[in-house]
């Protein structure tokens, strides 16, 4: 009986069993495709508006170009008609500002850390933050590398060189400051006639090689101008690559070029030589240009100089060049600029009292200037000089060798002041002047009056809160040639404003399903 009473127990407890499993699997079926109840899902925020946010890096590279050479360096034919550098000498000096902790500038290229100098704090418990490296340049450029604890006004970093012969086929003086890396930049040339050679040198210090593409404008036609080279570069990584602009673009009076890279941000130069013959007609370096503005002005014209101006614009405009003076502007030409077309204004030799020019225009413009002073048998030396940049701080160096003077350019229409900071070779602060200007006026100060019976002014800050004051230092070399060679050079002011980036994001419920 007992055993007969148990066996309806087993069968009971199968279909239980069974039914308990096929409830358990509707169950779980019912999970994976019906969706569960909200409040198990957390709850993120996000609306339909926009997110933008600004952003800076904290890390930056300069490009200090290399000596100033010659294009053929070639010894065949006769040692008497044989091209040379002659006697060149170059100098390099490089200063950091503000929150910077550390900074160096190698061998462009270089593989060993030997190759490199440090910059340095001479005195690292003082309020002024300025730290400094020189250097005597024998051949190849440099990279200056920079990197800062936070991107703020007044922070950057700043190096120039300065080449100088009395001898050979580049006498006079050429300068350079050192050029950040940018994906876009552009220049304003002088004219590639016969005798003139311009190469166009960019450096790209990332490690993934790039392309560039090589836009120009001229003067003959208001459109692009179709090269008789090739309109690309391509540039190893950590590396240089070459273009002859004047055989590129020949018998124009002047160039507008475009440097573009599609890879990485890269930096450029143009060294500019002109030769009459045998007899030397200057030489300087192309760098780029700032931004265009309708109030343009360029600094460190002197009066004697002989001046010609290059001007480009997108659209066609109206614009008056005048003289800025101590005391106001004098007038010097009126213009009309073709959009898509180089203008060449020769403007005679610069009056008494100029300091530099101006361009007021109705549109938008690039402006350079280059500026001629002649010495002995014929010899003649220029320097390129682009509009500078009115901001907030900015600075420069002065290398070893040379004797500066720096210009100051209010381009209001009314009073203003800026307030000039001066430092010796080790980064020591010597003097602070505050320099009042006029409406539409200028002043040039030599570098010699802010240095102390101790040491020189090597490296000059300039706080301008007014964002209105152009300025740059013209550079000359004492007793050049015993007086026979004509010698001048002109570098602008490097901004030590943080560079900035926009990013824009918006919610978009499309993209996950």
């Amino acid at each position: 009986m007992s055993a007969n009473a148990s066996t309806p127990r087993r069968v009971a407890h199968v279909i239980i069993g069974l039914i308990t499993m096929i409830v358990l699997v509707a169950l779980f079926a019912a999970l994976m495709v019906l969706p569960g109840p909200a409040t198990w899902v957390d709850k993120v925020a996000a609306g339909n508006n926009a997110i933008d946010r600004t952003v800076s890096p904290t890390q930056s590279d300069a490009y200090c170009p290399a000596p100033m050479a010659l294009a053929d360096s070639g010894t065949y034919g006769d040692s008497a008609f044989q091209a040379t550098v002659g006697d060149l000498t170059t100098q390099a000096r490089y200063a950091s500002f503000g929150s910077v902790y550390s900074a160096s500038a190698a061998v462009f290229g270089g593989k060993s850390s030997s190759d490199s100098v440090a910059l340095k704090d001479a005195d690292a418990t003082d309020e002024d933050d300025v730290k400094t490296a020189s250097e005597a340049i024998d051949q190849g450029s440099r990279l200056l590398d920079t990197r800062m604890l936070t991107a703020q006004t007044g922070t950057g970093t700043a190096g120039a060189i300065a080449s100088w012969a009395s001898e050979g086929d580049l006498k006079g003086v050429s300068a350079a400051s050192c050029v950040t890396t940018a994906l876009r930049e552009s220049f304003l040339l002088p004219s590639t006639a016969t005798g003139t050679t311009q190469q166009l040198i960019v450096a790209n210090p990332s490690t993934k090689p790039t392309t560039v593409d090589i836009a120009v404008w001229g003067t003959t036609a208001a459109s692009r101008l179709t090269l008789s080279t090739q309109s690309s570069l391509v540039v190893p990584a950590s590396g240089e690559g070459m273009l002859e602009l004047s055989a590129a673009a020949s018998n124009q009076n002047g160039l507008y070029v475009t440097v573009s890279s599609k890879e990485t941000p890269v930096s450029a130069v143009v060294r500019v030589v002109s030769m009459d013959g045998l007899t030397s007609k200057g030489s300087d370096f192309a760098t780029p240009l700032g931004t265009a503005s309708n109030a343009s002005v360029v600094p460190s014209i002197r009066e004697g100089d002989a001046v010609t101006a290059y001007l480009f614009a997108d659209a066609d405009t109206k614009t008056t060049l005048s003289w800025i003076t101590g005391h106001g502007l004098v007038e010097a030409k009126d213009l009309t600029v073709n959009a898509g077309k180089v203008s060449v204004v020769d403007l005679g030799d610069a009056p008494k009292d100029a300091l530099g020019l101006v361009s007021s225009a109705e549109d938008k413009l690039f402006l350079t200037a280059k500026t001629t002073r002649s010495g002995d048998d014929g010899q003649a030396d220029f320097a390129l000089i682009n509009a500078g940049a009115a901001v907030e701080f900015s600075g420069l160096t002065l290398p070893d060798g040379v004797t500066g003077t720096v210009t100051l350019a209010n381009l209001a229409n009314t009073e203003t002041s800026a307030t000039v900071h001066a430092y010796d070779a080790k980064g020591n602060a010597l003097k602070s002047r505050e320099v009042k200007l006029g409406a539409n006026a200028g002043t040039s100060i030599p570098a010699s009056e802010l240095g102390s019976d101790d040491a020189d002014a090597a490296v000059i800050l300039v706080e301008d809160q007014s964002k209105h004051v152009g300025w740059g230092v013209r550079f000359t070399r004492d007793k050049l040639g015993d007086g026979k060679v004509a010698g001048l050079a002109a570098i602008g002011a490097t901004p030590l404003m943080p560079a900035t980036a926009h990013i824009w994001a918006r919610n978009d419920s499309s993209i996950v399903r």
